[in-house]
C-alpha cells in the first residue's frame, strides 16, 4: 500500500469526510527513503470503510491506535523508493530520481491524487453535505532530508523539509486547484 496507496485511500476517505492526513517521506539515500506519518478517521467512517484492516496495514507498516471517536493508522516504512512508493497498477506512484551529486528529486502526482475531488463539486447536494464533514481537516505531505535544494512547496524555517498542504474543505471550493506536481531536490 505504501505511501501512494494511503494517499488514494486518503482521497477516497476525503471524498468520504473526516480525515487528516500528514505524511512525510525523507530522503536516507541515492535509492532510500522513510516514510512516518499518520491518516486519522472517525471511528464511525471507519466501520463504513469495512474496518481496520482495509484502512490500517500493519503489514504495510502501519499501527493502527483506536478511540471511542477516532482510528488513526501511524506509519513507518523503510526501504529503497521501489519499496517505499509501492502501489498498485494505475495509481499514481510518485518519482524519485537520484540526481548523482548527493541529491534526488522527488516528484509527488497530486494532480492525479485530486482529480476525482472534481466530481464532488459538480454536485451542490453532495458539496453541502460534506462541507461540515470536511471543515477542520487537512491534507499535507512533506519531503525532508538534509538539506533542501529546490521547491514547489513551502520551504521549512531549517531548510531541511519542504510540504504542500490545504484544509481538505478547500476542494470545495470552484477554484480549488493544486499543482500537477508538488517537487523538491533533497541532498540525502
Amino acid at each position: 500500500m505504501r505511501l501512494i496507496s494511503l494517499a488514494a485511500a486518503a482521497t477516497a476517505v476525503t471524498l468520504a469526510g473526516c480525515v487528516d492526513v500528514d505524511m512525510t517521506t525523507t530522503i536516507t539515500g541515492a535509492d532510500s527513503a522513510t516514510l512516518t506519518g499518520f491518516m486519522e478517521v472517525e471511528t464511525e467512517i471507519l466501520n463504513m470503510m469495512g474496518g481496520a484492516e482495509s484502512f490500517c496495514d500493519a503489514e504495510e507498516g502501519g499501527t493502527l491506535e483506536m478511540t471511542d471517536t477516532v482510528a488513526r493508522c501511524n506509519m513507518l516504512v523503510e526501504g529503497s523508493f521501489a519499496e517505499v512508493f509501492e502501489g498498485e497498477p494505475g495509481e499514481p506512484v510518485p518519482t524519485a530520481t537520484d540526481l548523482g551529486d548527493g541529491t534526488v528529486r522527488i516528484e509527488f502526482p497530486l494532480g492525479e491524487m485530486t482529480a476525482e475531488t472534481g466530481e464532488m463539486r459538480e454536485d451542490p447536494q453532495a458539496a453541502a453535505m460534506m462541507r461540515p464533514m470536511l471543515e477542520g481537516h487537512s491534507f499535507t505531505m512533506r519531503v525532508a532530508g538534509a538539506e533542501i535544494i529546490s521547491t514547489n512547496g513551502t520551504l521549512s524555517d531549517d531548510g531541511r523539509s519542504a510540504y504542500f498542504t490545504f484544509p481538505l474543505v478547500d476542494v470545495l471550493s470552484e477554484d480549488f486547484s493544486v499543482p500537477d506536481v508538488f517537487e523538491a531536490v533533497v541532498r540525502y
